[in-house]
C-alpha cells in the first residue's frame, strides 16, 4: 500500500493527526466527488425528471449489492439503514416480546445497545442480563461468561463484534455457535468493524448484523446497513412502514404484506448521494488493497503504538494486546489526567484528533490504514510529555 498516495486523498490527513475513525471516518476524496458531483447533478437537472428519477431509483439496489459483496452475504439479506442504532432498532422493535424473556449484553456495550434493551424491558418487562468482560479477558472466558448467563427465557444476546471503549475484538463466531447450540439468536453491533476487519457474515454464521457507513468505511454520515439471515427475515415485523412493506396494496382494501423482503425496513425518500458515496468509499477500499491490506497495516500501526505507549512511566495501555482479541482501537490511560482534558490537551499541543470513553475509562485512539509510523511515533511522544508536565493547575 502506497500510504503517502493514499493520505493525499484523504484531506483531512494535511490537517491533523487523525486517530478518531472509530467516531466517524475521514472521507478520502473520491467519497467527497461522488456525493458532491452527484448532489449538483440532481439539482441542475431536477430532482424528479425522467433521468434522475431512474438513477436514483436504481442507486438502492446498487448500494445493497456493494454492501452485500463487502460481507459475504445477499443483496436480499440487506437492509439500508441510517446508522448502526437503527439497524440494531429494527431487529429489537421487530421482534415479538414477553414479560420474562430475557436478552444477554455485556457491560462494556455502547449506549445504542443499553438503551434499547432497557426501553424493552421498561416496555415490555424483559430481563437484561449483563455479563462482565474485561480487556484481557480470552476467547474460552468471554464464551463461557455468556453461554452461564444462558437461560431457557434466554432470547437474544446482544453485543459488539469490537468493543468501542477497549478495543475488545470478540470471537463472534464462537458465540454464535454456542448460541445456537441453545437456540438463542445472536445481534451484533458492528460500528468498529465495517471496514476495519475483513467480515463474511455468512461464514461466522451470524443473525443480525447492524454497522455504519461513516466510520472505518470512510463513507457518510446517515448511511449503513443491516444484515438479517434470509430465513429470519419473515418473523421479524416492521416497526414503521411504507409501500415498501408491501407486495401488494391497493385503495379498496388490498394488502398483501412483504414478510421476506429486507426493504420492509426501509421507508421512502433516501438520500441518493449520500448511497453513492457508500458505493465510492467501498471502491476505493477494495482499491487499496481490500481489507486484508487494511488490517494488517493497522496491526503493524498498533503494535508500534502500544510499544511506545508502554514505555512511558505513568502510562497503562488498557487495550488487548496484540493477537486474536485485539483491534485498531487503543485505549489508554495517564496518571494524574482525567480522560476529557487529556483529549483536549492533545488537540491543543499537537492537533491530535482522538476521543475520551466510559467504563473503562480512558483514551481511545483509532489507528487506521492511513495513518503512519511517525504520527505513531509523536503521539507517544506527545503523551509522554503531558504525563511528565501533569494536567495545568
Amino acid at each position: 500500500m502506497d500510504v503517502a498516495a493514499v493520505r493525499k486523498l484523504i484531506p483531512a490527513t494535511q490537517k491533523s493527526m487523525y486517530l478518531n475513525t472509530g467516531w466517524s471516518g475521514p472521507s478520502p476524496q473520491p467519497v467527497i466527488d461522488a456525493i458532491v458531483n452527484a448532489v449538483r447533478h440532481e439539482n441542475e437537472e431536477g430532482p424528479t425528471t425522467p433521468p434522475i428519477a431512474e438513477a436514483n431509483r436504481a442507486a438502492k439496489p446498487k448500494v445493497r449489492e456493494a454492501y452485500a459483496q463487502f460481507l459475504g452475504v445477499t443483496p436480499e439479506e440487506i437492509t439500508l439503514t441510517g446508522n448502526t442504532t437503527h439497524g440494531l432498532n429494527l431487529v429489537l422493535s421487530g421482534m415479538t416480546w414477553r414479560e420474562g424473556d430475557e436478552l444477554i449484553t455485556t457491560d462494556l456495550e455502547h449506549g445504542s445497545g443499553f438503551v434499547p434493551a432497557y426501553n424493552l424491558r421498561a416496555r415490555y418487562g424483559i430481563n437484561v442480563r449483563i455479563v462482565s468482560l474485561g480487556a484481557l479477558d480470552g476467547v474460552d472466558t468471554i464464551v463461557g461468561r455468556l453461554k452461564a448467563a444462558i437461560t431457557p427465557r434466554t432470547r437474544v444476546i446482544l453485543l459488539s463484534h469490537i468493543m468501542y471503549t477497549t478495543g475488545l475484538l470478540m470471537p463472534l463466531h464462537d458465540i454464535n455457535r454456542m448460541a445456537h447450540e441453545t437456540g438463542v439468536q445472536v445481534l451484533v453491533d458492528g460500528a468498529q468493524t465495517f471496514g476495519q476487519i475483513p467480515l463474511d457474515l455468512d461464514a461466522l454464521e451470524c443473525d443480525y448484523y447492524a454497522g455504519p457507513g461513516h466510520k472505518w468505511l470512510l463513507g457518510p454520515e446517515g448511511t449503513g446497513a443491516l444484515y438479517v439471515r434470509r430465513d429470519l427475515l419473515p418473523s421479524l415485523q416492521p416497526a414503521a412502514v411504507s409501500s415498501h412493506a408491501a407486495l401488494n396494496w391497493d385503495n379498496a382494501g388490498h394488502f398483501e404484506p412483504a414478510s421476506g423482503s429486507s426493504e420492509k425496513f426501509e421507508l421512502t425518500s433516501s438520500n441518493v448521494p449520500m448511497l453513492l458515496g457508500v458505493i465510492a468509499a467501498i471502491d476505493f477500499l477494495q482499491g487499496i488493497g481490500g481489507m486484508p491490506a487494511v488490517q494488517q497495516r493497522w496491526q503493524g500501526l498498533t503494535e508500534r503504538l502500544r510499544q511506545r505507549l508502554s514505555t512511558v512511566p505513568g502510562v497503562a495501555v488498557t487495550s488487548p494486546p496484540t493477537g486474536p482479541t485485539a483491534s485498531g482501537l487503543v485505549t489508554f490511560t495517564v496518571a494524574g489526567w482525567e480522560p476529557r482534558p487529556l483529549v483536549t490537551a492533545l488537540w491543543d499541543r499537537e492537533k491530535v484528533c482522538i476521543r475520551a470513553v466510559p467504563f473503562p475509562a480512558g483514551v481511545r485512539a483509532s489507528v487506521d490504514f492511513f495513518n503512519t509510523e511517525d504520527e505513531m511515533d509523536r503521539l507517544a511522544g506527545i503523551v509522554a510529555t503531558l504525563a511528565k508536565e501533569g494536567p495545568a493547575a
